[in-house]
């Protein structure tokens, strides 16, 4: 008896097909991008089929059957992941009697697709995923005599996997090492580290407090006089009512250099990289004055909201707000402020404040909200 490769050219014409489809794929390169390590396992279900030659008495009797597998790869791009695996597939059984067991190993590229950039660059999301690489296969036979031929030879694949922003993953997917040894199975993969947090910008130094002014005390005086030169600050707030635009604000409400409330609506400034949560650098400038405003007013509670245009599909919008709402309460944490007196709210594109047609209306709705609660 003899185990054989029934052809290679099938395999061959399989990996062929998927190199070419990817072929369009690895053009999407970040230079933010930072690859994670990733491990998991699976349970599958096989069929291999050896091939009988000459005069023999055996004959195929039962050739689907069920394993397990072992997986470790690197995220290397953002479309490409590099991984190794060894799978054990079952045996195959024979008329009369007799077994032959398989057990295959190889490293292969994944070329993901059909999400978008920076769902696909975290590996969050649906996305389906083409397989292509190289192998080898050892066999044990039980009562059967036989022959390995090709051990080495080419593998392909297609798989779907859903990951979640937490670092887990799970996959659906179909392997073929060989005519006779092809397999479907279901997997469970963890991503180690937080790619968000680790290509965020590290927040900037705080400057050294200032040293504190010793004002003397003043004269005493027997008579306050008040007269018409007097400047007038009827709501208390430490803007004077000529230059107070709104002289009406609750006591104790941080204001602007105007006198109306600093958290009411947008605080210009406030931008991110295209398509992610990292802030600019202008940023966190900008946001030190947010950190400054709260340390003064130290009962203050604030909601901060995030913004998208229309460009994508609604949920990634939803989850890129998300994202972004989140990054700016953390690096106000980091500043020392209060997490309890923060609140993220993500709006995705369901609240624009311009037209989504133009450009212009496009950033406006691009925008993050600071309101007090």
């Amino acid at each position: 008896m003899m185990m054989a490769k029934r052809t290679v050219a099938h395999t061959v014409l399989v990996s062929a097909t998927l190199a070419l489809v990817a072929c369009g794929s690895f053009g999407d390169s970040r230079s933010d991008f930072n690859g994670r390590i990733y491990a998991g396992a699976g349970a599958l279900i096989s069929k291999v089929e050896p091939e009988t030659e000459g005069e023999t008495v055996f004959s195929v009797d039962e050739t689907q059957s069920a394993g397990g597998s072992l997986l470790l790869g690197y995220d290397f791009m953002p479309r490409v992941s590099i991984e190794g695996h060894y799978s054990t597939l079952g045996e195959a059984t024979f008329n009369p009697s007799g077994s032959i067991g398989y057990d295959v190993a190889g490293i292969s590229a994944l070329i993901y697709g059909l999400n978008g950039e920076e769902d696909r660059a975290r590996r969050e999301g649906f996305s389906v995923y083409g397989r292509i690489g190289g192998g080898a296969m050892q066999n044990q036979g039980d009562g059967v005599p036989f022959e390995r031929v090709n051990d080495y030879h080419l593998l392909a694949g297609l798989g779907l996997e859903y990951g979640l922003s937490n670092g887990l993953g799970v996959r659906l997917e179909g392997v073929s090492h060989d005519l006779d040894a092809m397999y479907g199975q279901a997997s469970l993969i963890y991503r180690f580290g937080d790619n968000e947090r680790r290509r965020r910008p590290a927040p900037l130094p705080q400057p050294p407090a200032p040293e504190p002014v010793v004002e003397p005390d003043p004269e005493p005086t027997s008579t306050l006089i008040i007269t018409d030169a007097t400047p007038l600050d009827t709501d208390a707030d430490g803007i004077i009512d000529t230059l107070d635009q709104c002289n009406d604000t609750p006591v104790g409400t941080p204001v602007s250099s105007t006198g109306c409330s600093y958290f009411d609506g947008v605080i210009e400034g406030i931008v991110f990289d295209s398509g992610s949560a990292v802030l600019t650098a202008d940023s966190l400038i900008k946001l030190q004055e947010v950190v400054d405003v709260l340390r003064r007013y130290p009962d203050t509670r604030i909601a901060i909201g995030a913004h998208t245009d229309n460009e994508g599909d609604g949920e990634s919008n939803l989850l890129l707000s998300k994202r972004r709402a989140i990054s700016v309460t953390r690096y106000l944490v980091e500043q020392g402020i209060d997490g309890a007196r923060l609140t993220p709210r993500a709006y995705g594109e369901s609240q624009p404040i311009q037209s989504n047609e133009t450009a212009a209306g496009r950033s406006a709705n691009r925008r993050v909200e600071f309101n007090l609660l």
